[in-house]
């Protein structure tokens, strides 16, 4: 359960349609084709690549669900003091990435991203296959890291499956 201290009070980040609706108004940058991927898909593809602010908009996200939402300031000072004390921003990460990435309520939209991901290699040009291989290694790697390197499930784009385990 990701949780987060803001003043004296531990808040629980929820899987709504308050988060998604948040991610979706406040979070829903145009991407290199002019293209509006979606708020969600903003916030996972940056917890998987380690960005502060997609750590940050998770949390706004994620707690958009209370009638009495903290403010961007006092979110950034509970996470900043996170930090502070893990000595280190890694668990924060691995903490909403794994309870988004296992949210039952972004389930499909998480299978998803994978699926097209794995699409997006197999329709790249030749010239740009092996950048589309090397920088989905790089997320599937990053996606290992999060989960604490727990056996995961990677959606082939011909709907079979593999697993794969890192070390």
């Amino acid at each position: 359960m990701a949780q987060l201290l803001i003043g004296e009070n531990t808040l629980t980040a929820k899987f709504t349609f308050a988060f998604k609706n948040k991610a979706d108004k406040e979070f829903n940058d145009l991407d290199a084709h002019g293209n509006r991927p979606g708020g969600f898909n903003q916030i996972y593809q940056g917890l998987l690549q380690f960005d502060l602010d997609a750590l940050r908009a998770f949390w706004m996200c994620g707690l958009a669900h209370l009638s009495k939402q903290p403010s961007k300031a006092e979110i950034e000072a509970a996470l900043e003091k996170r930090i502070e004390e893990d000595g280190d921003v890694e668990p924060l990460f691995q903490e909403a990435f794994r309870e988004i990435d296992e949210s039952g309520f972004f389930k499909k939209a998480v299978k998803t991203f994978w699926e097209n991901l794995e699409l997006f290699e197999s329709v790249a040009s030749e010239e740009e296959k092996e950048q589309a291989a090397a920088g989905i290694e790089m997320m599937k790697s990053a996606r290992a890291e999060l989960l604490e390197n727990k056996q995961i499930e990677l959606v082939k784009s011909d709907k079979s499956t593999e697993t794969q385990q890192d070390i």
